[in-house]
């Protein structure tokens, strides 16, 4: 849906421009349909896909990447930064072991592990992996003796990127079965961020959000330039992905004192809340000063810098990516007045929220 939102967007400007398209809205898009068409948009999720698509006649622009013949321009996620977000990610929850679940025979996962390798330190063959095709994924609830086989045979603790929330999905019902903890034996983390599939789940899945919306509106002006120029060159664009949406399959804190994770958990689970260093230490049920030289031998930074820390990092996902104004994201952020905000924004990322907002979001267009 937000790919078709980004297609209309851009269709708007066109006032020539009539759109069809495939889906519960739309009447079948047949070979009929397609034969009165002057250019389509497709996520070919396959070579033969490839084939017929070619043999429309027709300028196609391709926003899947999936097919290994490279016949059309394409507008699609860029899953090698993909796959990179997702090891530096894993990599910060301090777990020493990484795994990966992908899909077979589809160049987008191939981009997203050689990313993920990348990013922590390995190849790509070092990586403990399980890999099955696309429809084999979509079966969730099916029972795999495979995959339940490998899901036991990891070393445990283990962060796992699963190619997409699929994927994810069907990994996550596997360990209910067979009793392996999420997130402290195994961390999970999808892509796509399908909100419905990863708040079904139990835990909910963390996942990694592509910018669908730019990929719908770039793919429609590389429709509109092919159109104008009759060009046969075939170009690819790669839209950078948004940041992880984290839920409970990756909410993980691997601190060896218990005291401090206990700590960090609380001032994670409710700095947006306005809470205090004072509400911390009560709710640790250990001195003041105790938990204060604990705290900061363990993560280098005060108590009051860790809430700090977690708020912006709250505001700049707000920033980024809503339109609330700065007076909101101040207050549901829990900071305590906006010049407060504004002063710890400035000290940290040596620029205003405004600004910050304006360079990002010009950046993710």
């Amino acid at each position: 849906m937000a790919v078709a939102n980004g297609v209309v967007r851009y269709a708007k400007k066109k006032s020539g421009w009539q759109l069809r398209g495939q889906g519960p809205w739309f009447f079948p898009l047949d070979s009929d349909a397609l034969s009165n068409c002057d250019a389509l948009i497709a996520r070919i999720e396959n070579d033969e896909e490839a084939l017929a698509c070619s043999e429309l006649g027709i300028p196609v622009v391709d926003i899947a990447g999936a097919s290994s013949l490279k016949l059309f321009s394409q507008v699609r996620n860029d899953d090698y930064e993909t796959g990179v977000r997702a090891g530096r990610y894993l990599h910060a929850l301090g777990n020493k072991q990484f795994g990966w679940c992908g899909i077979d025979d589809v160049h987008w996962a191939r981009e997203r592990l050689v990313g993920y390798a990348s990013a922590i330190g390995k190849r790509p063959e070092q990586i403990l992996y399980f890999s099955r095709p696309l429809p084999w994924w979509r079966t969730i609830y099916d029972v795999s003796p495979e995959l339940e086989s490998w899901l036991i045979s990891l070393p445990k603790p283990i962060s796992l990127f699963c190619g997409n929330d699929l994927s994810a999905m069907k990994v996550e019902v596997a360990c209910q079965r067979l009793g392996i903890h999420i997130p402290t034996e195994l961390t999970v983390l999808g892509v796509d961020n399908e909100t419905l599939l990863c708040e079904l789940a139990t835990p909910s899945i963390s996942s990694i959000q592509p910018n669908c919306e730019m990929i719908g509106y770039r793919a429609a002006a590389m429709i509109d330039s092919l159109l104008d120029s009759g060009s046969k060159t075939i170009t690819i664009q790669r839209i950078p992905s948004g940041t992880v949406t984290e839920r409970e399959s990756t909410a993980l804190i691997i601190e060896e004192d218990p005291v401090v994770a206990r700590a960090l958990r609380i001032i994670r689970d409710h700095a947006s809340e306005g809470i205090s260093v004072g509400d911390v230490v009560e709710r640790s049920e250990v001195s003041r000063r105790s938990l204060e030289v604990r705290f900061k031998g363990a993560r280098g930074k005060t108590l009051w810098e860790e809430i700090c820390d977690q708020r912006l990092i709250l505001a700049t996902l707000a920033l980024r990516h809503s339109r609330s104004t700065i007076t909101d994201i101040a207050k549901d952020c829990g900071f305590g007045s906006v010049h407060r905000f504004y002063t710890l924004f400035k000290r940290k990322y040596g620029t205003t929220p405004s600004l910050w907002r304006k360079q990002k979001q010009a950046r993710d267009r």
